[in-house]
């Protein structure tokens, strides 16, 4: 789950978090790999700001004391005097707090690049507005929107290989276009074994194809706020919806992340769809961009997902397949699964003999290693 307000966005979009979001999913942009040195007094500074932030955002309260007071320690015992490198200090204190609470949403980020001020209410002025809609838009485009592949598998199954949740205004028409594509497909597999998250809306966006419309998908808890916001499937959607009789697979990895996990929690926890392959990497906590310094920025849990049939959500346990297996192998048990299913319900005698003869060269390809 990856949510937040426009200058939280901003701020995170500054230090390219929805590209580490997406690390090893989508093609990731050039990263500035510049470092600073940095000074005794900025790394107070530094330290001061984060636990300001975890005491006024984390999405425990409880927790944020607990970091604090780690932070403390740390910081009278030495640790952090070595660190003259920026980049360096930022990963460490990134590791530390995944140490205390688990959770890895929360990072401390280094920018070389001096990070812009906000305005008094939090957004940035309009130039820089204008600058990062431009730039989030680039990259977007350059990674196809997060549409990887949209395919024909034999036996007529939908493969979609989505590496990225990006802003439903950005990224909506791209997968309206993949969706319509694949609706006369007699099953779907969606793979999301490289995708890191993105957007909730866009979640929503794409479950709403596999739901009756205004369906309540997911709760999320604001901490700061005392705050429940509710996500409903649309009422309407680009293209026609997937036939409610027809299976969807979703394919995961150890790589699977944030608001892919969202995606597949929510279809899973409808009984929509069947989870293959392994556990998720367990992050279910939306972030806010919290600037600290004038290069460092760190994101914040600050809510909690929370989904309406469970009341609970994958936080650190992750996603728990409904058949698990090693990632690699996870599309051809996937295909194989879907083609079973059509044969048993199949009545007409070609196309019965059709998907016989796509799931034999299938079994032979698994068998030989080749799938």
């Amino acid at each position: 789950m990856f949510t937040f307000q426009f200058s939280n966005r901003y701020l995170l979009t500054i230090v390219g978090s929805f590209c580490l979001l997406v690390s090893g999913a989508m093609a990731q942009a050039p990263q500035d790999k510049k470092d600073l040195n940095i000074s005794a007094k900025d790394k107070q500074i530094v330290l001061q700001e984060l636990k300001q932030s975890m005491s006024k955002k984390y999405v425990f309260p409880e927790v944020a004391d607990q970091v604090n007071t780690m932070l403390d320690q740390r910081y009278r015992n030495g640790e952090y005097d070595k660190f003259t490198s920026a980049r360096e200090f930022a990963k460490t204190l990134t590791t530390h707090l995944q140490q205390q609470t688990k959770d890895k949403h929360l990072n401390v980020f280094f920018e070389a690049k001096e990070i812009p001020t906000t305005e008094a209410n939090g957004e940035p002025s309009p130039e820089e507005k204008n600058r990062m809609d431009a730039e989030e838009r680039q990259f977007m485009q350059a990674v196809n929107y997060g549409v990887e592949r949209v395919e024909r598998l034999g036996g007529n199954i939908g493969y979609f290989d989505l590496r990225g949740f990006g802003p439903t205004e950005i990224v909506g028409h791209a997968i309206s276009a993949a969706m319509t594509l694949l609706n006369a497909s007699d099953a779907l597999i969606i793979d999301l074994r490289k995708n890191g998250g993105g957007s909730p809306q866009t979640v929503a966006l794409i479950a709403s194809y596999f739901t009756e419309p205004e369906v309540h998908l997911n709760d999320i808890y604001n901490r700061a706020e005392n705050k429940t916001t509710q996500i409903w499937s649309t009422p309407y959607t680009a293209g026609p919806r997937y036939d409610k009789n027809k299976q969807v697979y979703i394919l995961t990895s150890q790589r699977t992340f944030s608001a892919a996990e969202d995606l597949s929690y929510t279809l899973q926890s409808l009984k929509r769809s069947i989870t293959v392959g392994e556990v998720t990497g367990g992050g279910a906590h939306p972030v806010d961009g919290q600037r600290l310094h004038p290069h460092f920025v760190a994101s914040i849990p600050f809510g909690r997902s929370i989904n309406p049939i469970t009341k609970t959500n994958w936080e650190e346990v992750g996603v728990k397949p409904d058949i698990l297996s090693s990632a690699n192998d996870a599309l051809g048990i996937a295909h194989r699964k879907a083609l079973e299913h059509l044969l048993a319900k199949e009545k007409h005698p070609g196309k019965k003999a059709d998907i016989q003869r796509t799931l034999d060269k299938l079994t032979k390809e698994i068998q030989n290693g080749t799938k």
